[in-house]
């Protein structure tokens, strides 16, 4: 009768079993997951090339069908292309309109300026031609007895103003508080000595000191005298009407110049 050893067959039933599950584990298992991995990849490269091909039919229809109506299309692009060529050559026409305009504009008023000072500059001219020739036949004309006359009538105001006007006199004696008591006199011939002494003893009252006089001689004042005391100027000469009737013929020159519209 054989002798059987249950012990070592059970051992190596489970030496059998053990090592089945570690193959299982370290070889089968894993070569069936990446199989299966594999597996998926196979399909999804398959899935993306079919849609891919889908993609490159319906673009190969596309454009199939593009060509055949290519003819249609490039008409439709030359008349687009003429539309936006026609647009900009009217923008551009428009533009170089309202420059054009502008520069015309600006023509204008520089041409108007330049006509203004023109016109100034000849109305000046004309003033100062009026007012020489006038300021000339005045001179001819106009006896010394009117010159002593101004001279004395100036004297006189100045004696009245400690009537009339003492507010005044104060000023001009305040405006020579920290000056040297000058009076500068302008006249259009030399003074005399008795005129000389007169306007001094007039001054002298006025400015309440004693003052010296400093005279020039300015022939174009035609006749009269003209004084400056402090900060105050005294004038009575034809010379002095003379500019005054400058500005009045300036200003009657400036407004005949105006437009009527304005």
């Amino acid at each position: 009768m054989l002798d059987i050893d249950f012990t070592t067959i059970i051992w190596e039933i489970i030496n059998f079993l053990v090592l089945t599950v570690i193959l299982y584990y370290l070889v089968l298992k894993p070569m069936t997951k990446r199989s299966e991995e594999r597996a998926i990849e196979k399909a999804a490269l398959r899935a993306t090339m079919l849609r891919d091909q889908l993609d490159a039919q319906e673009k190969l229809h596309e454009i199939d069908t593009r060509l055949l109506n290519l003819d249609e299309e490039i008409e439709k692009i030359t008349e687009q292309a003429y539309i936006n060529s026609q647009i900009q050559q009217s923008d551009l026409l428009e533009a170089t309109r309202v420059e054009a305009e502008s520069i015309m504009m600006e023509a204008v008023a520089e041409a108007r300026k330049e006509q203004e000072v023109d016109i100034k500059r000849l109305q000046n001219d004309l003033v100062e031609t009026v007012i020489r020739i006038s300021s000339d036949a005045l001179r001819q004309v106009t006896p010394a007895q009117v010159h002593d006359k101004l001279i004395e009538e100036m004297t006189q105001n100045i004696w009245n103003l400690g009537r009339t006007d003492i507010r005044r006199v104060q000023e001009i004696r305040d405006s020579l508080a920290e000056r040297i008591p000058t009076v500068e006199v302008a006249v259009p011939r030399e003074l005399t000595n008795e005129q000389t002494k007169k306007l001094l003893s007039t001054f002298n009252a006025l400015a309440d000191k004693e003052v010296e006089l400093e005279v020039a001689v300015e022939p174009e004042m035609v006749s009269g005298i003209r004084a400056r005391i402090g900060d105050f100027i005294l004038d009575n000469s034809i010379g002095a009407h003379l500019n005054s009737l400058r500005d009045e013929i300036r200003e009657a020159l400036e407004n005949l110049s105006q437009p009527e519209n304005e």
